[in-house]
């Protein structure tokens, strides 16, 4: 069938398509294998998590950490110069280093850890569930010696790639969001980006940003360098550098001089983000100054290049500029036109600058709004979910016999649910549903609901009637509609001898397939006034003899593979 109206030309596998008619993706498919879910979280080009998956995993470990205190570390990686690769090899070559870079970084972390291409370029974000500083920072340098001894594009181009890295760890608690979190991983980053590459620096390692002066511009973040006054000198004639240098530093600047295109580069390193201006002789020994300038680029990429040649062509002018150079000197040149020429090319680094740190400026701005709003939010979804829990809290104290129960069987859907290779937004529906699922039972007559004896058939047929009521209570809850079906369905057996709808097998939503095995599992394992509590080992025994009949054989056998976690999260004491 096509995808949309009543028109099912496509539907033929031997039909062409007619022509100037588009071919419609057969989207029918992709629904039924689970790629259409994949194509939604994961980046198309390294396989690894996105940014959408990776603001969904983060705000759920922050949650679980908040819940549960431990500590979580977060990595944020950059490819060292990336950038020159793509300029170079073109962008083929370029994917192909992204995808192996994925694949180093991968390979670096524990299982437990989650890898995300965070923006889309050569970022990549990696969180580390229950890892303190140590723990972090381990992982990071394994990272860092992995790309340091990998060889990249083998085939080809044989490629050496190393990673700058910025690391942070909190305990999540009170005065900590995960928007302030990534800032300092990222912070960090730059700051390891900005000493030299090729390196981790820690959030605790960065000095905080000075205090803004005045009603204007913030100053430049941490890692930028006030402007100065600097020029560096490159000609292989010994006698033209000092000339030069005399007639720079009496037109008022810093002068630095190199005679080769390696030592002009070596001083660039050293005085990393201090050089104003390169003046770059077309010709240095066997060396071409365009080379140098781009080399010059690569290390700051607002460094401003000047080519002085004494064997001028319109076309090496041309050529200059064309490949970047900011200016062009003919030899020999005027003390005056050095000097002005050297003043423009100052100013517009100083612009260049200024610009820069504008756009931080915006940028922390922005930053700060999101994490203000992230943190308004939150407390808009702590207070719903209180009040969920609030709801169920209630009808366990008033259903004595049950004690915290409701709690208890939603945190062991989730970990079943997550077991199973659910999504993010079924695991948290799964939960919900599973921790309302007895909600009906607010109108049940207590004379029905804590009746000590058995039920007559009329009060059975009664009680049969909550999961409709809790149905109806909850489904025009906000964002609330898949866990009603939960709670509509939870007493329904796989075998469709259920009620309310005697619905049989996958008819049966997951959720309320799963809360049925955990429901069962915490009747076994809890001390009930008709029954006192069961051994682990007795308790998945029962589910296991039941499978296929009132349990889902999936989900019983994803309880065996992870009944440790379930018992993790019950904390029942143990039997007497």
């Amino acid at each position: 069938m096509s995808y949309g109206g009543n028109d099912d030309r496509m539907t033929e596998p031997n039909l062409k398509p007619r022509k100037n008619e588009p071919i419609e993706p057969k989207w029918h498919d992709l629904l039924s294998n689970g790629e259409l879910l994949q194509m939604a979280i994961r980046d198309p080009l390294t396989g690894l998590l996105n940014r959408r998956a990776f603001d969904e995993e983060l705000r759920w470990i922050w949650k679980q950490a908040k819940d549960h205190p431990f500590s979580i570390g977060l990595l944020v990686v950059d490819i060292d110069h990336f950038k020159a690769v793509n300029d170079s090899y073109g962008h083929v070559v370029g994917d192909q280093v992204l995808k192996e870079c994925a694949a180093l970084a991968q390979a670096s972390v524990r299982e437990s850890d989650v890898v995300c291409r965070y923006y889309g370029g050569d970022e990549l974000v990696v969180i580390l569930p229950w890892a303190d500083e140590a723990e972090t920072r381990r992982v990071a340098n394994r990272m860092i010696e992995a790309f340091r001894g990998a060889v990249l594009c083998k085939d080809t181009y044989e490629l050496r790639a190393t990673i700058s890295v910025g690391g942070s760890t909190v305990v999540a608690g009170p005065g900590h969001s995960a928007e302030t979190f990534l800032i300092q991983a990222d912070r960090a980053l730059y700051r390891a980006k900005q000493t030299g590459r090729n390196k981790l620096c820690f959030a605790d390692e960065v000095p905080p940003p000075p205090a803004a002066r005045g009603a204007g511009l913030a100053p430049a973040p941490a890692g930028f360098a006030d402007p100065k006054r600097t020029v560096l000198v490159v000609d292989d004639d010994e006698a033209l550098c000092r000339l030069f240098a005399r007639m720079i530093s009496r037109a008022g600047f810093s002068v630095l001089t190199a005679q080769t295109a390696a030592d002009a580069v070596a001083l660039a390193e050293q005085e990393r983000g201090m050089i104003d201006v390169a003046l770059v002789d077309l010709h240095i020994g066997p060396d071409n100054g365009l080379d140098l300038l781009k080399k010059l680029r690569a290390l700051d990429e607002s460094s401003i290049g000047i080519v002085i040649t004494g064997q001028a062509t319109l076309e090496d002018a041309v050529s200059s500029l064309q490949q970047g150079a900011y200016d062009f000197v003919q030899k020999p040149v005027a003390p005056a036109q050095l000097s002005a020429t050297l003043e423009r090319a100052a100013k517009y680094r100083r612009l260049v600058l200024e610009n820069k740190r504008y756009q931080a400026h915006l940028e922390d701005m922005v930053r700060e709004k999101n994490a203000a709003l992230s943190r308004a939010l939150d407390q808009v979804t702590d207070s719903y979910q209180f009040t969920l829990e609030a709801m169920a809290d209630m009808l366990d104290t008033r259903e004595k016999r049950t004690g915290a129960h409701s709690k208890r069987v939603a945190r062991m859907a989730v970990v079943l649910a997550r077991k199973m290779g659910a999504s993010l937004e079924e695991i948290e529906y799964i939960g919900t549903g599973a921790l309302l699922h007895d909600i009906g039972k607010v109108g049940i007559p207590d004379s029905i609901l804590l009746k000590e004896g058995p039920l007559t058939p009329e009060e059975r047929e009664i009680m049969k009637t909550h999961p409709h009521l809790g149905y109806n209570i909850i489904k025009a809850g906000p964002g609330l509609e898949p866990a009603s079906e939960i709670v509509l369905a939870h007493q329904e057996r796989y075998d469709g001898t259920g009620y309310p709808r005697g619905l049989k097998g996958e008819d049966i939503c997951l959720g309320a397939r799963i809360f049925a095995v955990v429901d069962t599992y915490d009747a076994i394992r809890s001390d009930r006034p008709y029954s006192r509590s069961r051994s682990p080992a007795e308790a998945l025994a029962e589910i296991v003899r039941n499978s296929g009949t009132q349990f889902d054989p999936a989900v019983v056998a994803a309880l065996q593979t992870c009944q440790a976690d379930i018992e993790d999260v019950g904390q029942w004491p143990a039997p007497s």
